[in-house]
C-alpha cells in the first residue's frame, strides 16, 4: 500500500495558486495590452497580496517577528507612494526626484508587476522557511566573562562617544545636514583621548548582547546605548532614531516576551510614535520645529519616505542609458578596498555602490553638493536581470526566516544581530548586503577578546 505524507502547510499552498494565477494574468496583459484601468488594478491587486503576506506573516511568527518588521518597512519605502495613490492622496507615477515627469504607461506596468512578482517570491521562500520558527529561546548559555567585559567596554567609551556625537552635531549645524554626506563629517578633528569610542560604544553593545544578559541589564544597557544615539540622531539622519528602536523591539519579543503574538493596537501605538517624532526630526533638520497635527502629517511621511521607489523605478525607466557595465551593484558592501571619504568625482567613478552611482547619472551638481536618491535592494536585484531578481526575491524571505534559527543557536551570530537585523529591516532603502569590512573587524575583535584569555603563555 502507497503511503503519502503532505508536507505543504495550507499558506504554502494559497501562495503557490496566487504565483499561477498573477502569472496567467499577466500573459493575459502581455497578449491583450493594458490600459489605465489595467494598472488601477494591479495597484489594488499589489496592496492586497501585501495585506496577504502581512495576515499570514503575522499568523505564523507575530508581530514583532524580523520578518514582518522587513515587511512594514517594505510598505513605507517602497509600497506607500502606489498605496496612498489608491485614495488619491499622491501621484505615485510621478518621477519628482530630480526629474519632473509621469512614467509612461509601460513603465508603470513593468514596475507594478516587478514589485508584486518580488513579493510572491519573497514570501514564498518566507513560507518556506517556516520550520525554523519552531527556534524560540536563545540556545547558548549566558557568558558571564562577555557580559563583564561588554558592560567595562560599554561605560568605558560613552564619554567619547558622547563627544564625538556633539562635534558631529555642530558641524552639521555650522555647514548643513548635507555636510554628512559631503565629506565634512568624515574629515573632522576629534579629541585624542575619543579615538575609536564610537566603534568600541557599538562593539561593545554587540558583545554584551551576544553574552545573553538578563532582562533587567538588557533595559538598562539598551537605554544608555539609545539616549546616545538620540545624540546621534540630532545630526538629521531619521534613519538612526527608527533602526534602534526596530532592533529593541525585535530583540525584547524574540527573547523576553512571552508573547509571541502582540496586540495590533500596539504596533499602532509605537508607529505612530514613531512618525510624528520622524517628522519632528525633519523640520527641526531643515530649521523649523513647528511640524503641527494636521491630517497632512501622516501623508507627508509616507510619501516622502517612499520616494525609494524612484531608485527601481528609474532603473526600469532608463534601462537603455543607466547601464551597468561594472561589479553587479549587489556586491557593493562586499568590497574590501572601498572607503567612502565624501561623495565626489574620484569616488563616484571608481565605486560600484547603486545609491552613488544612479544620483550621479540624475544629477552630478546635486551628488556633488552631498545629496542622493538613496539605494534598494530591489534595484540591486534587477541588476541581476529578471531571473536573478527573482531568484534572489525568494532567497530574500528564505534567509529572514533562517535567521530567525541561526541567532538563536549561534553566540558568534547573535552578536552580529545589531548589525544584521537593522541591516534586513531597511534592504527597502539600502543594500541587500551589510558591510563585509565592518562584520570582519567586529568578528576580529570579538575572536580576540573571546580566545585570547583562553591561550596558555608561557614566559621562559
Amino acid at each position: 500500500m502507497i503511503s503519502f505524507t503532505w508536507k505543504y502547510s495550507i499558506f504554502q499552498v494559497i501562495q503557490i495558486f496566487i504565483i499561477i494565477c498573477y502569472f496567467l494574468q499577466f500573459l493575459f496583459c502581455i497578449g491583450f495590452g493594458y490600459n489605465d484601468v489595467t494598472i488601477n488594478i494591479l495597484q489594488y491587486e499589489l496592496l492586497l497580496i501585501f495585506l496577504w503576506s502581512l495576515f499570514s506573516a503575522i499568523h505564523e511568527s507575530g508581530t514583532f517577528n524580523l520578518y514582518v518588521l522587513f515587511l512594514y518597512m517594505l510598505c513605507v519605502f517602497i509600497y506607500s507612494r502606489i498605496f496612498l495613490d489608491i485614495y488619491g492622496l499622491f501621484n505615485w507615477t510621478w518621477a519628482d526626484k530630480y526629474n519632473d515627469f509621469i512614467f509612461p504607461i509601460n513603465v508603470q506596468f513593468q514596475i507594478l508587476i516587478l514589485l508584486t512578482f518580488s513579493l510572491l517570491f519573497m514570501h514564498l521562500g518566507c513560507l518556506m522557511g517556516r520550520k525554523y520558527l519552531s527556534y524560540r529561546k536563545i540556545n547558548f548559555e549566558y557568558s558571564r566573562y562577555l557580559d563583564k567585559i561588554s558592560t567595562f567596554l560599554f561605560l568605558f567609551s560613552v564619554p567619547g562617544t558622547f563627544i564625538k556625537y556633539l562635534i558631529q552635531f555642530k558641524a552639521v549645524l555650522e555647514h548643513g545636514y548635507l555636510a554628512v554626506y559631503d565629506g565634512t563629517i568624515a574629515n573632522l578633528k576629534y579629541p585624542i583621548w575619543t579615538t575609536g569610542a564610537i566603534s568600541i560604544f557599538e562593539f561593545s553593545y554587540c558583545l554584551f548582547l551576544a553574552s545573553k544578559p538578563s532582562k533587567k541589564k538588557f533595559f538598562i544597557i539598551s537605554s544608555i546605548f539609545f539616549a546616545l544615539r538620540i545624540a546621534d540622531v540630532l545630526k538629521g539622519g531619521r534613519s538612526k532614531l527608527f533602526l534602534p528602536i526596530i532592533f529593541l523591539l525585535w530583540y525584547y519579543y524574540s527573547f523576553y516576551s512571552e508573547q509571541q503574538k502582540q496586540k495590533i493596537g500596539k504596533l499602532l501605538l509605537i508607529s505612530i510614535v514613531c512618525i510624528i517624532l520622524s517628522q519632528v526630526l525633519l523640520e527641526f533638520r531643515r530649521g523649523d520645529v513647528d511640524t503641527g497635527y494636521d491630517s497632512d502629517l501622516f501623508m507627508m511621511f509616507f510619501s516622502q519616505q517612499g520616494v525609494s521607489l524612484l531608485v527601481f523605478a528609474y532603473m526600469i525607466f532608463y534601462k537603455s542609458t543607466f547601464v551597468n557595465t561594472g561589479l553587479p551593484y549587489i556586491l557593493y558592501p562586499l568590497s574590501l578596498t572601498s572607503t567612502f571619504e565624501g561623495q565626489s568625482m574620484e569616488f563616484v567613478e571608481q565605486t560600484n555602490s547603486l545609491g552613488h552611482r544612479l544620483t550621479y547619472f540624475l544629477a552630478p551638481d546635486a551628488y556633488l553638493g552631498g545629496e542622493g536618491v538613496g539605494s534598494s535592494f530591489l534595484g540591486e536585484f534587477w541588476d541581476l536581470g529578471l531571473i536573478g531578481f527573482l531568484l534572489m526575491s525568494f532567497l530574500a524571505g528564505y534567509i529572514i526566516r533562517y535567521f530567525e534559527k541561526s541567532v538563536r543557536n549561534t553566540r558568534v551570530i547573535m552578536f552580529l544581530a545589531f548589525i544584521l537585523v537593522p541591516n534586513i529591516v531597511y534592504m527597502p532603502r539600502a543594500s541587500f548586503f551589510p558591510s563585509l569590512i565592518n562584520i570582519l573587524i567586529f568578528l576580529f575583535f570579538y575572536s580576540l577578546i573571546l580566545y585570547v584569555p583562553k591561550l596558555k603563555i608561557k614566559f621562559i
